[in-house]
């Protein structure tokens, strides 16, 4: 069996959609060396561009509301990024294909610098609107690349554990990002320049990366939309994982005040919970090379929809809420691991450019959906309308998972 073909266990029978001899020859081109050296950077990009967002989201969410802008206003503009990664992501494949990976990887970081010193220059919301949507265009740029150089340059035998590796740092960015607003003044340039630094730091890994990157556009297979119905589990998992990360991002400690637990508990719970997502996915990136992906995606489905149903009943015992949120913020994150495990054990070459475009845009939809479905739930049936929004994803989730799998089944 060729090293670039999925082990034993995969549950799919056919070769990943995509890996034609051109492509194999890019991929198997690099040597162990170079390979390990692309990864590398990749992930301490992500740390960098990690610590970015998380600094940040908080930072300009904070000033907006100085401003006396509306939570409303400050909630739309927030989405400017995802809104810019919808639309852009289909696109990066084609331009990936022009421009080549380092210059194009290199060409969204620099647009995201200057729009972030622009925001500096220029404080008005109309103008932060514009400037957040091309700080999303550079995101989405950056986000599609890194995760498809991960997958191409990972071997099947440690595809699991990068992807781990991936979503950790991306967790420590996040957590750290509003550790630093802490210490940082949050008036003048001084948190813009932290941010753009932080971002510019992104890029001297990919410098030093200079002839590491696999080729992600050899393939003729364009697997744009077909990659929905070849994967159909993996991306409605990546769906949901983007659904219930928002919504426990933006309402877990809601949930929390409104259930009558004090507000610095409230707040630990979410900070609990991150520790959860950033400590549990390397574990869980690592076991996913050993058993079969499709059963740990919906096992890992199955824990967080037990433990969205537990949370109500552990509110009032902190010997089971704290590890409870812990394992519950971990387990739900763990759905984007294993399926960007499963992604790239899936499709390869040029497929893989495009089917993980699909990926990232299926993401932001359910980051766009999950705040504002489980806050209407609890403006309407009050603080479990959260639970409710979150069970009901996730049951959903392993219907459709499920009935696939004993379809699959059946069929053989």
């Amino acid at each position: 069996m060729s090293e670039d073909r999925p082990p034993a266990y995969e549950p799919f029978p056919h070769p990943p959609v995509g890996l034609e001899g051109s492509a194999r020859a890019a991929v198997a081109g690099l040597t162990p060396a170079q390979r390990k050296r692309g990864l590398i950077a990749v992930l301490a990009s992500l740390l960098a561009v990690g610590l970015t967002f998380g600094t940040s989201i908080p930072l300009l969410a904070l000033l907006l509301e100085r401003q006396g802008v509306s939570t409303t206003l400050i909630g739309l503009n927030s989405s400017m990024p995802l809104l810019a990664t919808i639309l852009m992501s289909t696109a990066t494949p084609w331009i990936v294909r022009r421009f080549g990976v380092i210059p194009t990887l290199l060409a969204g970081i620099a647009l995201i610098i200057v729009s972030f010193l622009l925001m500096a220059v220029f404080r008005q919301l109309e103008a932060w609107f514009v400037l957040r949507f091309l700080v999303g265009v550079g995101m989405s740029v950056h986000w599609v690349i890194s995760e498809t150089w991960l997958n191409s340059a990972a071997k099947p035998h440690n595809r699991g554990l990068y992807a781990g590796l991936y979503s950790a740092l991306m967790g420590v960015g996040f957590a750290g990002g509003p550790a630093m607003l802490t210490v940082l003044p949050l008036d003048g340039w001084t948190p813009f320049l932290t941010i753009v630094g932080f971002i510019a730091l992104a890029g001297v890994p990919i410098l030093a990366a200079v002839g590491c990157a696999p080729n992600l556009a050899l393939s003729t297979e364009s697997g744009r939309w077909s990659a929905i119905r070849l994967a159909p589990t993996v991306f409605a998992a990546i769906f949901v994982s983007g659904l219930v990360d928002t919504a426990m991002l933006s309402l877990l400690p809601i949930y929390g005040l409104r259930n009558g637990v004090p507000q610095g508990e409230a707040v630990m719970m979410l900070s609990v919970a991150i520790a959860g997502t950033v400590v549990l996915q390397a574990p869980l990136g690592w076991l996913t090379d050993k058993v079969n992906r499709r059963a740990l995606l919906l096992g890992v489905g199955a824990v967080g929809l037990v433990g969205a149903m537990l949370l109500p009943l552990a509110l009032g015992d902190p010997w089971l809420l704290w590890p409870l949120l812990f394992l519950w913020g971990g387990t739900v994150a763990g759905l984007y691991t294993v399926a960007l495990a499963e992604l790239g054990a899936r499709f390869q070459g040029g497929a893989l450019a495009a089917a993980n475009a699909l990926f990232v845009m299926s993401y932001c939809f359910g980051s766009l959906i999950g705040p504002s479905a489980a806050g209407a739930a609890m403006d309407a049936s009050g603080p479990d309308g959260f639970i409710g929004v979150v069970a009901a994803v996730l049951a959903l989730f392993l219907a459709v998972g499920g009935w696939r799998t004993f379809r699959r089944r059946a069929g053989r």
